[in-house]
């Protein structure tokens, strides 16, 4: 039985070595920071605080952000607003680095400025 956990951590350790990059200093440049994006609606702004909530578009997850007074928002259309502009029920996309520690957001973009409510069947 020690014999198969032996082999087994030997085996995981080859695995992990063999994910990290061939030249060195590479994983220093290249791991510094990951690009993402997360897409949803707005379910609220804090400006005082400077959080934004986002509701997943999938999943119905709520995601918070903590975002700079300086983060640039555009709409669909490629207008600059500001960021107090961005209202519930707003369809956006955050895009945002992330790091060890914390998300840094980039930017802001905004598909749709409200909610499309559909009207009651008649």
């Amino acid at each position: 039985m020690a014999l198969l956990v032996a082999l087994l951590a030997a085996g995981m350790a080859l695995a992990q070595e063999s994910s990290k990059p061939k030249v060195p200093g590479l994983d220093k440049i290249i791991g510094a920071a990951q690009h993402q994006a997360f897409s949803g609606t707005v379910q609220s702004l804090d400006a005082k605080h400077n959080i934004l909530n986002v509701n997943a578009v999938e999943g119905g997850v709520t995601e918070t952000f903590l975002v700079k007074k300086t983060t640039h928002v555009f709409t669909n259309a490629g207008d600059r607003i500001k960021l107090s502009d961005l209202a519930p029920g707003a369809n956006i996309i955050v895009y945002f680095e992330l790091r060890a520690d914390h998300r840094n957001v980039t930017k802001i973009e905004i598909l749709t400025r409200e909610s499309k409510k559909q009207a009651p069947p008649s």
